[in-house]
């Protein structure tokens, strides 16, 4: 992928934060952008309740983490209970593992506590946008598994 294009996708997701989408929503409609140009907008409600760590606790699973899971979701998921579903689980299994090496937490309270949020510290919106690119370089990474 060209870098312009990655730049593109990662300003998208920014620019979402900046709409007041969550950062489950924004990550989810940047990459699928370029990944999913007709996702259903059914996706979006979906990823609604994973802001901020699940309705906003901060206490669960860190949204920004939660976006990218529902576009492989999107992208590698199964319709029904007979289809082999490996290959997605790998790949969500390799986001996190990807997501943990890069933030070191995946709990939005952790994060925030040590990540974002603290005097000097970058905001959820630019947690957002790094993990708008890792997910972008990840995607580009694992393609060739689909």
């Amino acid at each position: 992928m060209e870098e312009s294009i990655k730049e593109k996708i990662v300003a998208d997701a920014v620019a979402r934060m900046d709409e007041s989408y969550h950062c489950s929503e924004a990550i989810l409609l940047a990459a699928a952008g370029h990944y999913l140009p007709d996702l259903d907008p059914l996706a979006v409600r979906l990823s609604t309740p994973f802001a901020g760590g699940v309705g906003c606790s901060h206490m669960e699973l860190c949204g920004a983490l939660a976006g990218g899971v529902l576009l492989i979701g999107a992208l590698y998921g199964r319709e029904d209970a007979q289809t082999n579903d490996d290959l997605c689980q790998a790949l969500t299994a390799g986001w996190r593992e990807r997501f943990m090496k890069e933030f070191g937490y995946t709990c939005c309270q952790d994060l925030r506590e040590n990540w974002v949020g603290q005097p000097g510290q970058p905001d959820c919106k630019a947690l957002v946008g790094r993990a708008t690119g890792l997910l972008v370089d990840f995607l580009e990474e694992t393609a060739h598994k689909a």
